[in-house]
Order: C-alpha cells, then structure tokens, then sequence
C-alpha cells in the first residue's frame, strides 16, 4: 500500500498509509491528518485514491501545494515524488509497498514467523543437539567403555544459535515488562534488538491508534536518515503497512537505496526490517540497519528479530489495553461528576463519545444560587462554611441526577444544572421544575436539622427559562468542558437573581409549556439587564402530576400547596 512520509520542522517524521477513499491533511482538528506546520492552512489539501492512482488535490490553500517544486491545483502522484504544503510541510509519496510496487522490482520481503513458531524452532534445535549435551555423565554413573562422542562444529553452532535465541527473547520480554511507560520500554527494546545483532543504528514506528499515521517513537544513531526522503523510514514503513519483513543482505545493489545520496553518507552495508504484529493487527515496525562492510544480515537474523518483534508488539497490544481501561475509568469518573449513572453509561457506549464543539438544543437551564451566602461566610470558620457547602451541593446535585438533568458546574455558591442535554430524554421544562420544587423542599429539611445544631440555615434561590442554546464540549483538546451557551440559559440567571428566598422564578417558555401542570403566579414583565425587551415573568409554587382542564396556569394555588394538585 502507498505511504506519504511527512516531514515537520520540530516534530518526529511520521507515515500515512494511502488508504482507499480521502485522506483530508491540515491544520484543523477534524482533517484526517493534522498538521502542526507555519503556512499550513486549516484545510490545505487532500489525498484522493482514484482507481490505481492516488491524487493531490488542493483545497485553495494561502500558501499552496508544490509537487517536485511546481505549483499545483491537482496532480497525480508517482513513486517518490516529493510534496511541499506551503514551506515548511515536506512529503515524500512512496509506492513502493506490496500493493503500490512495480511488479518486474525484485521482491526481498519474508512472511513473519510468529512468537510460538520461534520457540518451536528453539526446541526442535535443542531436541537435534541432545546428545551433545550429554558430555558430562551423571552422578555415580561409571565412566563408559568407549570415549563419548565430541560434538561436531555444527551441532555446537547449533547450541549457539539456540541459546542466542532464547537469551534474546527473555531480554526482549524483560524489556518490554519493566514497570515504565511505553516509550521507555521501546528504548530498552531497541538497545536490546542493537546490541543481540550487532546492527548500528535502527528506530521503532509505531502506529497511533486513534489517527491513520505511524511515528517515530525511538531512534538509535539515525540522524538525517529520518527525514521524509529517506530509503529507510519508506522500508520501515512499508513492513508496519504491509506486514512483511523485508531484508536487505546488499544495499549498494538493491534498487531501493541505490542512487541515493543519504546511503552513500551513511555507507549502510545491509539492512533488516519486520512488522509488529499481533494476530492479525500490525501495531508498527522495528528497523535496523549495519555500516560494517563484512557485516551481512542472514534468514537467520530476520527469524530472530521477529521473535522479539512478536513479543514486543503483544506487549505493546497489552499495555494499550490496560491504558484504553484506565483512560475509560477516569472518562467514567470525570463524566459521574456532571451526569448520572444511565447518561454515563450512554455516553461511554456511544461510538466517538462526546466531541469538541457544540450543537443547537431545546433545553432547559436552571441556577440555584444561596441568599446572604456573605453573612454565611462571615458566621461560619472556614472548614464550618465548606462543609455546610459540600452538604448543600451533595443534596442538590443528587435532586438533578434523580431527575435525569445534566449537572454543568459549580459557580461559587450557585449550582447550574441542564435538562435536555447531552441528550434529549423529553418533558424537560417539567423535569427542571420538578427539581427546583424539590431542591427547595430538601433545603427545608435540611434547615430543621441545622437549626437544631446551631448552625445557621440556608435559603436558596432558584430560575429557570427554557429555549434553543448551544449544547456541547467546549474548550481545547487538552481541557474540555460540558456546557449550554446562549440567550435563554443568560435569561435564566437574570430569573435566578430575581427569585427571592425560597422562591422559583421561571420564564414565558416554561410557564406555557406546562399549561395545566404549573401552579404559581405572573410577576409581571422585568426589564433584565442586557436585555432590551423586558420579559414576562412568573412565580412557582407547585407542579400538578397531570394536567387540569379549563384551570389555566396562571391561577392561582392555596398556600403549603406546593407539588399538590389544587383543584
């Protein structure tokens, strides 16, 4: 399969695949490949597979796209050409992979040889060579008539190569199972790989696994050679794409290095290449390479380098899952924290979860915010006043997730909770007022206990207004925020400020959609700041649980008859 191998000042050299379909590249978080690069645009350009052909197409770019040098709108690309994105963003098209190759090119690829068929071989060896293991006799054993044969050369070269194997295999295994992150791990391992065959440079590309590239992840003595044109990031690339091993026993006379400059620098006399697989997954490629000029990888070395290279990538599949299962308890326990359990749940199952940016919503938005939350600093000690929060903030937090709504943040003594987001559940407006009744019935309570104690109680405010706003994750990659944005959620903190204590005051939206259900009272029309408009305003005393016929929701209801059908 075909790779770009792109090239950023200040950053690893990676390799894209050039997968069927579109491959978007820029500086935008949602294209295919971003970029980092000054004089990228946010949407530069893309790679198109068309038939046997892959496509540069621009996507009118400030600062263009260059193919070897020349200025295009759209090209088709061949083996090696060389690809600028503005100035500083180089790429290298490499066709040169199993499906992309010239087909008269002299093919000097392998199949892998896998974990368990190395160890095998390891004991089908040891099995041939039993007998010369047998030099010394046992114990109180007489010593024999005829002298015990001597191994011959080749049985001893055997036992060599057999424990050469398995000592390379437990220090590859010791390598990967050190009690540090992956990217230490893979430097032990290529310190291994170098040292086990005598190779004198060599890097490890791995494949990320929520983007369609591979990186450098660690690099021994590589220098230059890891720049976008170089012949060893295109082999390395094209073992972790198409999943073969590639050795290469004669550099000056294989046509993929031959007329390139950076070999004759480097003067690599032979060079060896294997996948990290597992199953049937290639999780990236392990490469190294030799300048010594009576140094010559055989079949033997590529055997050994994908034992290791077997144990490593399962290693590495290992570790991603445990780091996949971590990064889900903690996206659990940051999502618990403003969601209840089912929401958490759906979230969690659904495929991407929830994304940076927003979307327009109908959703009601409620504050509930402590009156005299001054006079309440200035009566309590420090640790008296957080703890009296932290008790008013757990049981107002567990109201909203009984009723299904979305906890957005703290803000101070004010508690923001949504109804109608992440996700639409229905009969939002009567659930928010459902819960503002019932925030101000537990505050109550929770004052007779207090009140009891000595310690000073607390009175709660509460607004709520309901209409279109925007839903979402906002922030950065690196800090993202669940929050509503918009005219009607800014209302209903205008409402809040107005609700006295003990009191809900709600909106025109609220008030109309749950005609029938609502009792409480209009207050009249409010001119609230940043408003130019004044609005029509009304006060909640209770919720019907079904609605009245011919009884309007502006009548009035009994007092004490909060959350009780008054008819």
């Amino acid at each position: 399969m075909p790779q770009l191998i792109i090239e950023q000042p200040g950053m690893p050299t990676f390799s894209v695949p050039v997968l069927t379909g579109e491959i978007s590249l820029g500086r935008a978080e949602e294209n295919d490949v971003v970029l980092v690069a000054e004089e990228v645009s946010r949407h530069h350009a893309k790679i198109i597979r068309r038939g046997g052909q892959a496509i540069i197409r621009d996507l009118n770019s400030l600062n263009g796209t260059f193919v070897n040098g020349q200025r295009v709108v759209e090209r088709a690309l061949k083996h090696l050409d060389e690809i600028l994105l503005g100035a500083k963003c180089k790429m290298v098209y490499r066709d040169d992979t199993r499906f992309g190759a010239d087909a008269s090119r002299p093919a000097t690829v392998r199949h892998e040889s896998r974990l368990d068929q190395s160890v095998r071989s390891i004991r089908e060896e040891m099995d041939r060579v039993g007998s010369a293991m047998t030099l010394i006799g046992r114990r109180g054993t007489p010593p024999p008539e005829k002298e015990t044969p001597v191994p011959s050369q080749e049985e001893l070269v055997r036992i060599g190569r057999a424990y050469r194997r398995l000592e390379a295999l437990h220090r590859a295994n010791q390598a990967m199972l050190a009690n540090t992150g992956i990217q230490n791990r893979l430097s032990h391992l290529l310190d291994v790989v170098l040292e086990t065959m005598e190779g004198d440079r060599g890097f490890i590309l791995l494949r990320e696994e929520k983007q369609r590239t591979l990186r450098v992840m660690v690099a021994r003595a590589m220098g230059r050679d890891l720049e976008a044109s170089s012949p060893s990031m295109g082999i390395a690339g094209r073992a972790a794409i198409d999943g073969e091993s590639v050795l290469m026993t004669d550099v000056s006379q294989d046509d993929r290095f031959s007329g390139r400059e950076s070999v004759i620098l480097s003067r690599i006399a032979s060079a060896v290449c294997v996948p990290l697989r597992v199953e049937d997954r290639i999780v990236g490629s392990i490469y190294i390479d030799t300048r010594k000029p009576d140094m010559k990888f055989s079949e033997e070395d590529v055997e050994l380098l994908e034992s290791m290279a077997g144990q490593a990538a399962l290693a590495i599949d290992n570790l991603r899952l445990q780091e996949k299962i971590l990064e889900e308890e903690k996206r659990r326990e940051n999502l618990s924290r403003f969601l209840p359990k089912p929401l958490v749940d759906k979230v969690l199952s659904e495929p991407g979860g929830l994304q940076l940016g927003g979307q327009k919503m109908v959703v009601a938005t409620l504050f509930c915010d402590i009156r005299g939350s001054s006079q309440l600093a200035e009566a309590l000690a420090p640790h008296d006043l957080v703890m009296t929060l932290n008790e008013h903030f757990t049981a107002m937090t567990e109201i909203v997730f009984r009723h299904e709504g979305t906890l957005d943040k703290y803000i101070g003594d004010e508690i923001m909770a949504v109804f109608g987001a992440p996700f639409k559940i229905g009969n939002e407006a009567y659930r928010a007022v459902a819960t503002a009744l019932e925030m101000q019935q537990k505050t109550a309570e929770l004052n007779v206990v207090r009140a009891h104690e000595g310690r000073p109680v607390i009175q709660i405010g509460i607004g709520i207004d309901l209409g279109e706003a925007i839903a979402g994750y906002i922030g950065s990659p690196r800090r993202m925020d669940f929050t509503v944005v918009g005219d009607r959620v800014n209302t209903a903190k205008r409402f809040c400020d107005l609700a006295g204590p003990g009191k809900i005051v709600v909106g025109d939206g609220i008030w109309q959609a749950l005609q029938g259900y609502i009792v409480g009272r209009p207050l009249g029309t409010q001119q609230l700041k940043g408003k130019q408009q004044a609005v029509r305003v009304y006060e909640v005393q209770g919720l019907r649980p079904s609605p009245v016929r011919g009884v309007h929701a502006g009548q009035q209801s009994q007092p004490g008859s909060q959350g009780k059908d008054t008819r």
